[in-house]
């Protein structure tokens, strides 16, 4: 009797001809072997990948060592005031001097740490805490308390105590504010936390008459919205080796050191060491801990990871790195005042996280540095007509592929612009002859030539950012070629908007600069700049 040999392999893994890396079968495809170790490493490439130009940057940055990464960016930030106090350099930028230029990176610099702060209570654990600007003023009244002449005859104890006493202080703060809403999620954290800020901050406007029992007279706690003033500066160790400093910087760069200059190079040194503490913090098992309690917290908790604790500690940092940024800041600019730890602060810092990504040191000092920046850039109009239109043209070379639709889109603009207004010119001669208050810049010269500019265009500009938002709505919904349209129609509304009234009302174009990128973002890459892509498994 003949025994047939069975011919099929009984080994499974030598069913696989494709990547031995993949344990893929012809049959299975590109489907992963659900179950395998080889599987979860993809799932852990897919997570550090980035796509698009900003996540090839990105990949690309963290591939350097991250001290060779700290080292450069602290290389170019100590360069920063020197170079730019070159007579040139002054010229091009039309500022008559470097000081200015040197407070806007201070307070980029300051603007950083408190970024990094808060990335570590919503960016590495996950909880949405809207009172995070509260810390911030709270150590800034810390320190006005003990080093200035508020308190009786006034308590000037000496800054390398008062902060670490503040930090520590609020640090506590946050601890507790983390212990009473240790069981509340998402919304109802929120909720909690922006009550803890709001109330802050009525606080700090209204104890100015406070009765304590054992007084006769009221107590003036916080000055009201005019706040404490002349807080105590913070000295270079001592008087005479601040006086050798600033001897020797203006001997080697012929520029005279002033406090800006003390503070800037005082905050990048905090700023270095903030970062070199977090990304310690992010990369030890407190900070794996915290990544995946922001997951899932529940299995992070099944799985006997010390959920509770975790929250407490990611509210006490966050927390105490505030603190050391307001009491710096505080030292800074001599004054504490309430408007200063209001919601739009708060508004702003979450702007500078969700910017540069959600978990991303990088990226929340990239976000910082938009965000401390671009304000300042608005208050010029040439800066402004710059940025406005050439961040125009690149977001659509970004969005219109491939090139012929960007042609397309622009050529028909300008050409339907061109013969509107010849139409309105023959139509209604007296019309289109107003002059729009930005005519000095090429750029602006340029728009207007194709623009209908009415002679009362106060009105029509306002109707124009209305318009103009609505056809960039509908250009967003449409899916057809209709959105081509719109998308022509919401350029010649924002040119006109721009030229009459946003150029010169750098308040009002602020916000809606703000508002607009981040829209744009959350539709463009919802993870930030610089942030990573969450991948769920169903």
């Amino acid at each position: 009797m003949s025994v047939e040999k069975n011919t099929q392999p009984t080994n499974p893994e030598s069913e696989s001809s494709g990547d031995p890396r993949t344990g893929a079968s012809p049959r299975a495809g590109d489907s992963p072997r659900i179950g395998v170790d080889e599987w979860v490493a993809q799932a852990d490439e897919r997570k550090q990948a980035r796509s698009g130009f900003w996540g090839t940057i990105a990949n690309r940055w963290e591939t350097i060592p991250v001290f060779w990464r700290i080292g450069f960016v602290a290389f170019i930030l100590i360069l920063a005031p020197i170079v730019t106090n070159t007579t040139p350099v002054l010229s091009l930028l039309d500022i008559s001097n470097n000081d200015f230029m040197v407070r806007v990176g201070a307070t980029f610099l300051a603007f950083s740490i408190l970024a990094i702060g808060l990335n570590v209570v919503v960016g590495y654990a996950g909880l949405l805490d809207l009172g995070y600007v509260a810390f911030f003023g709270l150590a800034s009244y810390g320190y006005a308390y003990l080093s200035s002449d508020f308190i009786g005859a006034g308590v000037h104890v000496p800054y390398f105590i008062s902060i670490p006493v503040v930090v520590a202080f609020t640090a506590l703060v946050g601890y507790l504010l983390g212990s009473l809403a240790i069981r509340l999620y998402g919304d109802y954290l929120a909720i909690v936390t922006l009550g803890f800020g709001l109330l802050f901050f009525q606080l700090a406007q209204t104890l100015t008459r406070v009765r304590f029992f054992w007084l006769e007279r009221p107590v003036d706690l916080t000055r009201g919205p005019n706040g404490i003033n002349n807080l105590d500066a913070i000295p270079l160790i001592t008087s005479r080796i601040e006086e050798s400093i600033a001897y020797g910087y203006i001997y080697l760069f012929g520029s005279t050191f002033t406090p800006t200059i003390k503070y800037y190079f005082l905050f990048l040194i905090m700023l270095g060491l903030v970062v070199l503490v977090v990304h310690h913090m992010n990369q030890s098992r407190l900070g794996r801990g915290w990544r995946a309690m922001r997951e899932d917290d529940l299995a992070a908790e099944v799985m006997g990871i010390p959920v509770r604790h975790l929250k407490l500690m990611a509210f006490a940092t966050g927390a105490g790195i505030a603190a050391l940024a307001g009491a710096t800041f505080a030292a800074w600019q001599g004054n504490v005042v309430p408007i200063r730890y209001n919601v739009l602060a708060l508004i702003n810092l979450y702007a500078m996280v969700v910017l540069g990504g959600l978990g991303s040191l990088p990226g929340v000092i990239i976000g910082a540095f938009i965000y401390t920046l671009l304000p300042e850039i608005l208050r010029n109009v040439v800066y402004a007509t710059t940025l406005f239109y050439v961040g125009g043209l690149i977001g659509l070379v970004a969005w219109l592929e491939p090139s012929k639709r960007l042609v397309m889109v622009l050529g028909g603009t300008f050409l339907a612009g061109l013969l509107l207004k010849f139409l309105v010119n023959l139509l209604w001669p007296g019309f289109d002859t107003g002059v729009a208050p930005t005519e000095g810049f090429f750029l602006n010269q340029w728009a207007q030539s194709w623009l209908i500019i009415p002679a009362n265009f106060t009105t029509a500009g306002n109707l124009a950012i209305g318009a103009g938002i609505a056809a960039l709505l509908a250009t967003v919904s449409i899916k057809n070629w209709w959105r081509y349209v719109f998308l022509g129609l919401t350029i010649y509304l924002f040119g006109f908007a721009w030229e009459t009234r946003l150029a010169v009302e750098p308040s009002v174009t602020r916000i809606l600069v703000v508002g607009a990128s981040l829209v744009v973002l959350m539709i463009t890459r919802p993870q930030g700049l610089l942030g990573k892509l969450r991948v769920e498994i169903l």
